[in-house]
């Protein structure tokens, strides 16, 4: 165990010290500083995914909080989901609206796009200002819906990505909140 910590170690190991040299086989070989090799791992999956900021005529936000199972289970969020082949942001963020939230909108400009890690994929979120035009808000794939000011948000918890949607939306509207 001592030799392993202090001679033979994974970074610059000390070979010219060891008593176990010459029973050696990576030392005979030359090749004991490339040792131990480690696996390459795969690439993270990546997902693409379209995000709404949906706007109310009275300046309020749609946001809904995910199943408590899962993962980031029990937070609240601004809706959307992962693109689809041949889909654009847009149809996107449209399509995933009426399947989770029952609501037709009117996708508008772009807010932000960030990149996030968590520790088994990626994933870069598309975020568009996002018109509310008809049909009544239901919680069809979250636990429950809410409409709230851009003031009242920090009520709820969020995951860290769309801290980032919330300090642009800020930034956006000049009231940057401290």
């Amino acid at each position: 165990m001592d030799l392993g910590a202090t001679v033979c170690t994974p970074k610059n190991p000390n070979c010219t010290h060891c008593p176990w040299k010459v029973h050696c086989q990576a030392y005979n070989l030359g090749i004991a500083s490339e040792l131990p090799m480690r696996e390459t791992s795969a690439p993270l999956p990546h997902k693409i995914i379209g995000v709404a900021v949906i706007w109310n005529d009275k300046g309020l936000i749609l946001i809904d909080r995910r199943p408590a199972e899962g993962l980031l289970g029990g937070l609240w969020e601004f809706p959307g989901g992962k693109i689809e082949p041949d889909e654009t942001v847009e149809e996107c963020i449209q399509r995933e609206i009426k399947e989770e939230l029952g609501i037709e909108i009117e996708v508008g400009d772009r807010l932000i796009v960030l990149d996030h890690a968590y520790s088994h994929f990626r994933v870069t979120l598309n975020v568009h200002h996002c018109r509310y035009l008809t049909g009544i808000p239901q919680p069809l794939e979250c636990d429950e819906i809410r409409w709230v000011s851009l003031d009242e948000i920090d009520q709820f918890p969020f995951p860290k990505a769309n801290t980032q949607i919330i300090a642009a939306l800020r930034q956006e509207r000049g009231g940057v909140k401290g």
